[in-house]
């Protein structure tokens, strides 16, 4: 049976998917196509990117500090100009609903009217381009992959992307004790080891790197318990392990919290679904004693020991931002420059000898920034997101269903961590929105595979 009409339903249309065609060109991603995609993912936590009109004061207080210009910038023009290219000469197939992805359009309109509130007005620029590359990589993906293989590439891409930050962490800590404090670069690639030894990778930050592959770990555990290829499923393995260990490496509580949390919901519906193979229980005995020695530095040093008031820090943070809101609850103070606008409060008598730095709390640096309309339309993103992964998970393809799943863990154990980080970065909000674009292609496909599948209402009985 062909299918003419969107299989979407506007009763539970969480994004406005719009019925125009416009983009609808041939299904399958061509090899350069995948090619510039692959690319444009794996270079995100490489970082091998420019900031242009860097100001180095701003990007100490974690401030998004330039006009980024990467790889991931060059591909998506690559990506959008061919299926410009292609829509435009006529190579049309299959046309059905765009994804608009209301509440993330409505989160971009409110970064770019913050830019009206903003002290710093470069630096509200700044964190657009931020945003709005990372719009372009969701829409690209929401659309583009129409097609199992092509989601299930992708999702490999996700998973080289993991195995390559995690080999450059073992690289880096297998230097031990002498990399200590040291930034090596080779050409635009920079890598970098804390003065206490936690390793940072190309993230620059040891924080932003163990949420980075914790992120990414989730999907490459689902490829794991479900691919059935004997080729894919060593490297697979292997990669799963190896993204445990670099996060330990990087000694970020978050992180571990967020792989403990989206873990254990992974493994719990996989087992009530009976999809988890037999070999599961030897692996996760095999995980945890590969970890066990790390993880005991770990509470040592950043949990038992003293770990120079990180932890007590983000409270007097969180109580100025409160504050700030107060002050200013509906437009905000602009994107970009919450540690610009927060300096007067930070000054005051029971907040002047504390540590200073962006407020360490995802929620409430975008209420502070962009206002209540950026933080109703930030939750209403993470809600859109749960919904498709959600729905994705419905699916009678275990490989989807399974992706559906590592996406909407990864996105509960990250929204975990963000209570307690910035999540500011480059690398963390434009894979946060890879991730969401991968949920939405996985919502379209699980729809109209349900919809092809339903027998024929107007068939002769």
């Amino acid at each position: 049976m062909s299918i003419a009409v969107s299989p979407y339903s506007p009763a539970h249309d969480q994004s406005a998917l719009d019925s125009s065609s416009a983009f609808a060109v041939s299904d399958r991603l061509t090899w350069y196509e995948r090619g510039a995609l692959a690319i444009g993912i794996w270079e995100i936590p490489l970082q091998l990117d420019k900031y242009l009109f860097f100001r180095l004061d701003d990007s100490e207080l974690g401030a998004v500090a330039g006009a980024n210009v990467s790889l991931t910038t060059g591909a998506l023009l690559l990506l959008y100009m061919q299926w410009i290219v292609g829509s435009a000469l006529g190579r049309r197939h299959s046309p059905q609903a765009v994804i608009w992805g209301i509440p993330m359009l409505a989160y971009l309109a409110f970064v770019a009217l913050s830019i009206i509130s903003a002290e710093v007005v470069s630096l509200a620029v700044f964190d657009l381009i931020i945003v709005v590359q990372a719009y372009l990589l969701f829409f690209y993906l929401a659309n583009r992959l129409r097609e199992r293989a092509d989601i299930v590439f992708c999702a490999g891409v996700l998973v080289a992307t993991l195995l390559t930050q995690s080999l450059l962490v073992f690289g880096l800590a297998a230097l031990g004790e002498r990399a200590h404090g040291q930034r090596y670069e080779y050409g635009p690639l920079a890598m970098v080891v804390w003065d206490d030894g936690r390793v940072a990778g190309t993230l620059i930050s040891a924080v932003v790197c163990g949420a980075v592959m914790a992120f990414l770990w989730l999907p490459t555990v689902a490829l794991t318990l479900t691919v059935q290829s004997s080729r894919n499923w060593g490297w697979l393995v292997s990669a799963t392990l190896a993204g445990l260990l670099a996060v330990m490496l990087t000694q970020t509580r978050g992180a571990i919290l967020s792989m403990l949390v989206g873990g254990l919901i992974l493994g719990t519906a996989m087992y009530v679904r009976g999809w988890l193979p037999r070999w599961t229980l030897g692996a996760v005995v095999l995980a945890t004693l590969l970890g066990a020695y790390p993880l005991l530095g770990i509470v040592r040093n950043r949990v038992l020991g003293d770990d120079n008031g990180s932890a007590e820090s983000r409270k007097h943070l969180s109580l100025i931002a409160m504050e700030m809101i107060q002050d200013r609850p509906l437009f905000g103070f602009g994107a970009g420059n919450c540690h610009v606008a927060a300096l007067p409060y930070a000054n005051q008598g029971i907040y002047r000898a504390e540590w200073y730095y962006t407020i360490h709390c995802k929620y409430l640096l975008t209420w502070v920034e962009t206002g209540l309309g950026g933080f109703v339309c930030f939750l209403l993103i993470l809600a859109t997101a749960i919904f498709y992964s959600l729905r994705a998970w419905s699916s009678q393809d275990r490989v989807l269903a399974a992706l559906g799943l590592a996406i909407f863990a990864s996105l509960l154990g990250s929204m975990v961590h963000m209570v307690v980080d910035l999540f500011n970065s480059r690398a963390q909000v434009q894979l946060l929105w890879v991730f969401i674009g991968l949920a939405a292609a996985l919502y379209r496909v699980t729809c109209l595979t349900e919809e092809r599948n339903k027998p024929d209402a107007t068939a002769s009985v």
